[in-house]
């Protein structure tokens, strides 16, 4: 009889996504959990994606993605970021910023290798570290104003333990921005020291209150040894679409390629040619993004005061924390458990953005919704 085959990631089970997903279809509550649009993404697109399918765009699409998409990237970063990237040596398309980041993780890091994250932190980083065979340090940020523990940082970066540093802005699930005096912080540790940068900014759209997004890509020192990972899927409200890209130094892409051939080879064809089109059709969109998530923030909180949550500022992405009264001393998992199953209103505990579990009593809902589908999720709060 062969041997139980021991588990590379054995403390992982079903993700807290999945789990508050399922028990919102179980007690039939509103899903502020997960994080996707209740909405439709533009109708353009999916007249692009027709066109795409009838006019033969249905094998495989170049392994670093379409050339017309790489093209509408270029002139976007171009545009946002005054970055004049190289189409064929420096944008690879990916199915989705989680692959990216997974793909640039098994490229890069070794067997003895360790890679900083700082918590809370979305729950693919450590799973995709550890998976690798690669020793995990987490430090914590501050979550309620999202601040990085500089002395301790270059204190490990002194010792000379850190491979990698994976750095998520703006910040799922704190909602907040790092600013420009923390990127020449970064800019002079990227210079200081041997280390991989690696970026995740899906919500760079998503900055509120006309403040602006101080991407990796403002900063040639820190695209030096940086890789920058995006999302369409959060830009154009379609996320099963699981379109993503990275930007980085071509011998930088050169090694996520190598990798990133044999997990996916390449990705979804047609998708690619729509959202090609609608880039270059209607550009607009996505510079509208800001105020029109903006405006969901402003009404999310505006319909959602109850007594019960405090809520903590929100400068960018599409989620929102609240700290919670909790006099029974209710876990974080447990207040959200009870909070679908008896208000019919689902959130994630934060602590699910721990390694080790650490429960600040506060939750996260996901605001990226219809108004009618806030204003009902205030009525049974409020019941």
């Amino acid at each position: 009889m062969l041997n139980p085959i021991p588990s590379k990631l054995p403390q992982a089970g079903l993700s807290i996504f999945a789990k508050m997903t399922a028990l919102a279809q179980q007690y039939q509550a509103i899903n502020l959990a997960q994080g996707f649009p209740d909405f439709a993404p533009p109708e353009q697109l999916f007249q692009f994606l027709n066109e795409a399918v009838e006019s033969g765009f249905n094998q495989y699409a170049p392994m670093p993605g379409l050339l017309m998409l790489r093209q509408q990237i270029a002139s976007r970063l171009e545009n946002r970021y005054q970055l004049k990237a190289n189409i064929d040596d420096d944008i690879t398309v990916t199915a989705g910023a989680t692959q990216a980041i997974y793909t640039i993780i098994s490229a890069f890091i070794r067997p003895g290798d360790k890679v900083l994250i700082f918590e809370p932190a979305y729950d693919s980083y450590g799973p995709a570290v550890l998976v690798n065979g690669v020793s995990q340090f987490t430090s914590d940020s501050n979550y309620q104003i999202f601040s990085i523990p500089w002395t301790q940082l270059e204190s490990m970066l002194q010792k000379g333990k850190i491979r990698m540093i994976l750095i998520n802005n703006p910040h799922n699930p704190a909602g907040r921005i790092l600013h420009q005096e923390d990127m020449l912080r970064f800019e002079k540790l990227a210079v200081q020291y041997d280390v991989l940068w690696v970026w995740d900014e899906v919500y760079d759209m998503l900055v509120f209150d006309s403040k602006p997004h101080w991407s990796a890509l403002h900063y040639p020192e820190i695209m030096k040894s940086s890789i920058v990972t995006f999302s369409m899927g959060k830009t154009l409200h379609n996320t099963g679409w699981k379109i993503g890209y990275t930007i980085a130094k071509a011998e930088l892409t050169k090694e996520i390629r190598k990798v990133h051939q044999f997990l996916v080879f390449s990705v979804n064809t047609p998708a690619q040619y729509a959202i090609a089109k609608f880039m270059e059709s209607y550009p607009e969109f996505i510079n509208e993004l800001p105020q029109f998530y903006q405006h969901k923030r402003d009404f999310f909180f505006k319909e959602m005061k109850h007594p019960d949550f405090e809520w903590l500022p929100c400068e960018g992405s599409y989620f929102a924390l609240a700290r919670f009264k909790n006099p029974e001393q209710l876990s974080d998992a447990v207040f959200a458990e009870q909070l679908v199953a008896n208000k019919k209103v689902a959130t994630i505990p934060i602590s699910a953005f721990y390694h080790d579990g650490y429960d600040p009593g506060i939750v996260r809902f996901c605001f990226a919704k219809k108004e009618d589908t806030i204003k009902e999720a205030a009525t049974q709060l409020l019941k």
